[in-house]
C-alpha cells in the first residue's frame, strides 16, 4: 500500500512539474512604469537591470541550439548586447540624474529623451533575446 501510495505521488508530482514551464525574462517598459518622469527613468532603469540579470542567470544555449519554450537558454551574443545596452542605460541615467541635481532649473526634456531611448534599447535586445 505505500508503495502505490509512494507511487501515486511521484507520478502526480511529475505531472505538476510539466505544467510549470519555465520561459526567459520579459520585458516591457511601456506598461511597467511612465517614462516622462526623472522617476519613471530610475524604476524603468531597476526593472530593466533585474530583467537583464535574469536573462543573463539562464544556462548558455549549447552551439546550434535555439532558445524556446523547450530549450530555455542565453544566447552569448545577446549577453554581450545586452552588456552593452546597459551600459548606455546606465550612463544615461546617471547623466539624467546628475543634470537633475546640479541645475535643477534646468529643462531636463532632452536628458530624459536619451535615457528613456537607452532604456527601450535595452528593451528591444531583450525581446530580441527571447524570441
Amino acid at each position: 500500500m505505500r508503495k502505490l501510495v509512494a507511487a501515486i505521488a511521484v507520478v502526480s508530482g511529475l505531472a505538476l512539474a510539466a505544467c510549470q514551464t519555465a520561459a526567459p525574462p520579459s520585458l516591457n517598459l511601456n506598461t511597467s512604469v511612465a517614462l516622462n518622469t526623472i522617476y519613471g527613468i530610475e524604476n524603468a532603469y531597476g526593472v530593466a537591470v533585474n530583467a537583464a540579470n535574469a536573462y543573463k542567470a539562464l544556462p548558455l544555449c549549447r552551439t546550434g541550439t535555439e532558445p524556446g519554450a523547450a530549450n530555455i537558454c542565453a544566447r552569448r551574443s545577446v549577453i554581450e548586447r545586452v552588456q552593452a545596452a546597459m551600459r548606455k542605460a546606465r550612463l544615461a541615467v546617471n547623466n539624467l540624474v546628475a543634470l537633475q541635481k546640479a541645475y535643477p532649473s534646468v529643462d531636463i526634456t532632452n536628458a530624459l529623451s536619451a535615457a528613456r531611448s537607452a532604456l527601450i534599447g535595452v528593451q528591444q535586445v531583450l525581446i530580441s533575446g527571447a524570441q
